[in-house]
């Protein structure tokens, strides 16, 4: 009795074994049963210290999940900032440009202005 008690013991290691080492989706089906009712019975099995340690991984998964979120947001509006940089450096020059020539524009005709008036006078 001692040797087929040893074998069977044999037998269900095998199994567990070929169920590890098997490719995913060529699993049997009752393997598949005992290793879900496994993960159940640890799942209740888990102390306090089990759970405080999921809990504490769970929030440092959300927390780089999180500043994850904030690094992409950032670098989106530096990229943004920069684009918006570059046209008000366009937008900048073109109005000293148009500024100039006015400026330069209106001071040719005032002292064309200025010369005309002074040789119409004599």
């Amino acid at each position: 009795m001692r040797l087929k008690a040893a074998s069977r013991s044999d037998v269900a290691s095998r199994d567990v074994f070929d169920d590890r080492v098997s490719p995913v989706g060529q699993r049997p089906v009752a393997s598949s049963f005992a290793a879900a009712a496994a993960a159940a019975e640890q799942k209740q099995s888990i102390g306090p210290v089990e759970r405080l340690l999921a809990s504490m991984n769970d929030m440092m998964e959300t927390r780089l999940h999180s500043d994850d979120q904030l690094r992409h947001q950032r670098s989106k509006n530096q990229q943004m900032m920069s684009e918006w940089m570059i046209a008000a450096a366009v937008i900048d020059r073109t109005c000293f440009i148009v500024f100039s020539l006015i400026f330069l524009i209106g001071t040719t005709v005032l002292f064309c202005l200025a010369i005309f008036a002074e040789y119409g006078r004599s």
